[in-house]
C-alpha cells in the first residue's frame, strides 16, 4: 500500500505564490507607509490607537479633552495599539500581521474546499484569493476588514458544522469567534437573526429532538456572542450613562440610507444634503454627549425613511446590488496607487445612480471618468478595469454554482444568507469596501463553479 504525504505540495506552492503576490502588493505601503491611512477611516482607528498608547483613553480627537468615543468597536483599536506599542507605531508592521491573517484564512478556506468539493476547486480558490485586489486593497490599510474577516468566516464556518453535526461543540467555537468579530466591527451584530432562519431552514425534515438540538446550537452561538460584548456595553453604560454597544449604525443609518435618500428624491449634492440633514436633526435641540447627538441624527434618519418609503426600499436593493456589482472603491483604490490623498469632489455615486436610472450610461462614465478616474491617473483606470472583468467573472460562476448546485446545500445557503445580510446593510450607498468580508465566499462560489457539473439522475 502506498504511503500517503504528509506534505500538501500544491498547498505549499500557493501559499508561496500567495505570500509573494501579497509582498508584491505592499510595495506602495513599504515605500510610503502614509498610504496605510488612504481610507478615512483607517485615520481614525491610528488616531484612537495612538492615544490608547499615549494615555489618553479610547477617543479619536487630535487634542484635549479627548472626548471619548462611541462609535468604533474596541477590537481593532487595540490590535493595532498592541502591535503600535511592540514597533515603534509602524504601520508596516500591522500590515505584515494582515498579510499572515490572510494567508491563514487563504490556507482554512482551502482545507475546507479540499474536504468538501475535491483539490481542483480548493485550489482554484486559492489562486484567485491570492490575486483578488478588493482583499488586498484593505490587507494593507488600518482598517478592520482584514481581522474581521479572519475571525468572521471561521465562525460562519463552524456555524456550518453545527448545523449539520450532531455535536454542540462547533457551536460553542463559532459563537465565540462571533463574538470575538462582533467585537472587531458591529455590523455582525443582529446576525443571529438570519441565522436562526438558516437553521430552521436546513432542519426541516429532522426528526423534533434533533431539531431542538439543533436550534439549542443557535442558542448558544448568540449567547456567547452577547457575553463577549457585554464588557463594553457596560463600559459605554459607566461613560454615557446610556446602555448600548456602538453608535455607529446611527451615523450609518444617516451617512448610507437616509442622506444619500434625501439627495436622489431631492436631486442635490450629499454635502448639502447631509447638512441640511443634521440642521433639521439638531435644530432646537440640545445634547450631552455625542450617544446623544447621534440619537437624534438617527431619529430624524428614521423619520426621513418612513416618510418615504417605497423610494428607500428601491434604494435599498439598488444599493445591495450595487455594492455587489462594483469592483473597487475608487478613492481607496486610487489613494493606495498614487498617493493623492484627497478626492477632487464630493462622492459621485448618487450622481452616478441618478445618470444611470435614467437611462444616461454615456454621462455617468463621463462623470465617473471626470471626477475620478482621470485624477487618480492611468494605472488606477488599468486596475479597475481589469479588476472588474474579474469580478464580472466572479459573479458569473457563482451564480452558476447556485444554478447547477441549488440551495439545498446548507452550504451554499448559509453563503446566500450571509451575502444578502451584509449587501442589504447599505441602503443608496455603494460600497465594495462592505464586500470583503464576503468576498471568500463570493470567490468559493466561483471555484466550485467552475468544476461544477449538471448532477446525472439517479438510475435507482
Amino acid at each position: 500500500m502506498r504511503r500517503k504525504r504528509s506534505i500538501d505540495k500544491p498547498l505549499l506552492f500557493l501559499l508561496s505564490g500567495a505570500f509573494v503576490i501579497k509582498l508584491v502588493f505592499a510595495v506602495p505601503v513599504f515605500v510610503d507607509p502614509s498610504r496605510a491611512l488612504a481610507c478615512t477611516d483607517a485615520r481614525f482607528y491610528d488616531r484612537i490607537a495612538r492615544n490608547l498608547i499615549s494615555g489618553n483613553g479610547f477617543s479619536m480627537e487630535e487634542a484635549p479633552p479627548y472626548y471619548p468615543d462611541s462609535t468604533v468597536a474596541p477590537g481593532y483599536p487595540f490590535f493595532v495599539a498592541a502591535f503600535y506599542w511592540m514597533f515603534a507605531g509602524s504601520k508596516i508592521a500591522v500590515v505584515l500581521v494582515q498579510i499572515a491573517l490572510n494567508l491563514g484564512l487563504l490556507y482554512l478556506l482551502y482545507r475546507f474546499l479540499d474536504r468538501r468539493f475535491g483539490d481542483k476547486p480548493a485550489l482554484l480558490f486559492g489562486i484567485v484569493f491570492a490575486l483578488d485586489v478588493n482583499v488586498s486593497i484593505f490587507v494593507n490599510q488600518v482598517t478592520s476588514e482584514t481581522l474581521f474577516t479572519a475571525l468572521f468566516l471561521p465562525g460562519l464556518l463552524f456555524i456550518l458544522a453545527a448545523a449539520e453535526e450532531k455535536r454542540l461543540l462547533p457551536a460553542v467555537w463559532a459563537g465565540l469567534l462571533l463574538g470575538a468579530a462582533t467585537l472587531v466591527r458591529p455590523v455582525i451584530l443582529y446576525f443571529g437573526v438570519p441565522l436562526i432562519l438558516f437553521f430552521l431552514i436546513t432542519q426541516l425534515k429532522v426528526r423534533p429532538y434533533r431539531l431542538w438540538r439543533r436550534l439549542a446550537g443557535w442558542g448558544i452561538i448568540v449567547a456567547l456572542q452577547l457575553v463577549l460584548i457585554t464588557p463594553w456595553v457596560i463600559r459605554n453604560r459607566v461613560v454615557f450613562s446610556e446602555a448600548f454597544y456602538s453608535t455607529v449604525s446611527n451615523i450609518n443609518l444617516a451617512r448610507y440610507h437616509a442622506v444619500p435618500l434625501k439627495a436622489f428624491i431631492e436631486k442635490t449634492s450629499r454635502n448639502q444634503a447631509q447638512a441640511e440633514f443634521e440642521a433639521d436633526a439638531l435644530d432646537g435641540k440640545k445634547w450631552g454627549n455625542e450617544f446623544q447627538r447621534l440619537s437624534l441624527i438617527s431619529q430624524e434618519a428614521r423619520r426621513y425613511i418612513l416618510k418615504h418609503p417605497l423610494p428607500y426600499a428601491g434604494a435599498a436593493i439598488v444599493g445591495g446590488l450595487g455594492s455587489l456589482v462594483y469592483p473597487l472603491p475608487l478613492h481607496e483604490t486610487g489613494v493606495y496607487l498614487t498617493g493623492q490623498m484627497e478626492a477632487p469632489s464630493e462622492s459621485i455615486m448618487v450622481e452616478l445612480l441618478g445618470e444611470l436610472s435614467e437611462g444616461r450610461i454615456g454621462e455617468a462614465l463621463r462623470t465617473a471618468w471626470e471626477e475620478r478616474l482621470s485624477y487618480y491617473g492611468i494605472l488606477t483606470v488599468v486596475v479597475f478595469v481589469i479588476y472588474g472583468l474579474f469580478h464580472l467573472a466572479k459573479l458569473v460562476f457563482g451564480v452558476r454554482a447556485y444554478a447547477l448546485r441549488g440551495f439545498k446545500d446548507p452550504m451554499t445557503l448559509l453563503f446566500l444568507i450571509t451575502g444578502i445580510y451584509f449587501m442589504g446593510l447599505l441602503g443608496l450607498a455603494v460600497v465594495p469596501r462592505m464586500r470583503v468580508p464576503v468576498e471568500p465566499l463570493i470567490l468559493s462560489l466561483t471555484a466550485i463553479g467552475v468544476f461544477a457539473r449538471k448532477k446525472e439522475k439517479d438510475a435507482g
